[in-house]
């Protein structure tokens, strides 16, 4: 059993009025342990309407960026400094511990927003939240805590200038609703100064500036679509004011086809030389069928374009036999393949086409393209000193893979027109799939195992 004694710095955010708290702070400053147990007190205190009467069934929830770091970095801490107030033994698979008065506090992931539908909560904590999509509060967390009027926490380390940037000036524009933290390591007392000095010296200054500092200044290393999106908005590429969905024009929809991970539509329209993305859509554990069905409900009531899927979607299902062009085809969906390529063709086409396009920022999820844009990055490989040529897998990945596929085909587009370049572009041309292609798949690959073609 571990007693928690609360360090002065977060004293203050303990004893805080405010109904939203932000909290920026260095690495090793012992945010994480503050706000698990900032959770266990909301626990243990009697929870009352504003009638003043009791509530019942308190629930509470740490919300880390993915599952797998809620399970590796706080649950144990969950588990530990909540020890004495067990009302039952918490459950290792749902991540739970209930304490006394029913009250219930779960450790989650923001990678997976679905699963966190229809939960009420009273009170939440969103760590790490430079690494969130910025739909998961606005659409899943805030609509949580709105019946029963519950608080919520943003703590993290900079990030660049994505959405916790967003909230810290949200958080010092109105001081009256938000508590806001600043901790910054030259400054908190939590790390030794000698320390400082040998940090500085073993980090890159920009790094250090971001992690300790508090920078929101530093670039994010790696990224590789920053220039091009920061361009995007100091062009007014990005619309917030009116719709850019033309309905006279035939609308686009390319897919990045997640098993495990999440699966994105973009859906775009081209007019002259602008690409004007005009809808966005990313779920978890949904069927194909889900998806033919989006394209079949927008196809009724507008003009349905092409409809792209990436080269795997060639691949059969061992569950249903049938590949995702066969199901697309069975619903009378005629698909394009996107050009085999490999991930650098990917990346030379989206920034060459990068200053045609136009994000219409009025869109649903359209925040969390943009943000994935921004935030798409190689990892640094220690070994080799220098960044890997393949690009971190995270939630920023799937949306700038259909991204990418959009470029792909849209730099394709641009090209045709031009037949010395098109010569020298590597991926063949698209294909628009028929039965005629599926039933040659087929007598090619029996003839590649020597079975007979029926």
């Amino acid at each position: 059993m571990l007693k928690y004694t609360a360090r002065e710095q977060f004293i203050p955010f303990h004893n805080r009025s405010q109904r939203w708290a932000t909290l920026v702070t260095h690495r090793r400053a012992g945010k994480t342990i503050a706000l698990v147990n900032d959770l266990i007190f909301a626990g243990r205190t009697p929870l009352v309407d504003p009638e003043g009467n009791p509530r019942p069934d308190p629930q509470y929830a740490y919300i880390g960026p993915t599952f797998t770091q809620a399970k590796r970095v706080a649950w144990r801490y969950l588990k530990n400094f909540s020890r004495p107030y067990w009302t039952a033994p918490p459950s290792e698979s749902e991540l739970r511990v209930t304490l006394g008065r029913n009250a219930t506090i779960y450790a989650l992931g923001a990678d997976n927003a679905d699963s966190l539908r229809g939960m009420y909560l009273d009170g939440a904590v969103c760590d790490e939240y430079a690494l969130w999509k910025p739909s998961v509060f606005s659409q899943v967390l805030r609509p949580a805590l709105s019946d029963r009027n519950g608080w919520g926490v943003f703590a993290s380390t900079p990030r660049a200038k994505n959405l916790f940037y967003d909230q810290v000036k949200k958080a010092q524009a109105d001081p009256l609703h938000h508590y806001l933290l600043t901790l910054r390591a030259d400054q908190s007392g939590l790390v030794p100064e000698q320390e400082l000095d040998d940090l500085r010296a073993d980090m890159d200054p920009e790094e250090f500036a971001q992690e300790y500092l508090c920078s929101f200044d530093s670039a994010l290393k790696g990224a590789i679509y920053a220039d091009e999106v920061n361009q995007a908005f100091s062009e007014h590429r990005t619309s917030n004011a009116l719709p850019l969905f033309d309905p006279a024009l035939p609308t686009n929809v390319v897919f990045d086809l997640g098993f495990t991970d999440a699966t994105v539509a973009i859906y775009w329209q081209e007019a002259h030389s602008q690409i004007r993305i005009v809808g966005v859509e990313a779920t978890n554990g949904k069927s194909i069928h889900h998806h033919i069905g989006r394209i079949e409900q927008f196809s009724a009531r507008a003009t349905l374009g092409s409809v792209w899927l990436p080269h795997d979607a060639r691949a059969k299902n061992l569950q249903t036999g049938m590949s995702i062009v066969e199901q697309f085809l069975s619903n009378q969906i005629r698909p394009n393949i996107v050009p085999n390529h490999k991930v650098r063709d990917r990346i030379a086409a989206t920034r060459a086409t990068f200053p045609r396009i136009y994000f219409d920022q009025t869109v649903l999820q359209m925040e969390d393209l943009v943000e994935a844009l921004k935030s798409y990055r190689r990892e640094w490989d220690e070994d080799n000193l220098c960044f890997k040529e393949q690009p971190l897998h995270d939630w920023a990945s799937d949306y700038a893979d259909s991204f990418g596929y959009l470029a792909m085909v849209a730099h394709q587009s641009q090209l045709s027109a031009d037949p010395t370049a098109r010569a020298r572009l590597a991926p063949p041309p698209p294909t628009t799939y028929t039965l005629d292609h599926l039933f040659q798949d087929r007598d090619d690959s029996l003839r590649r195992q020597g079975r007979r073609i029926a």
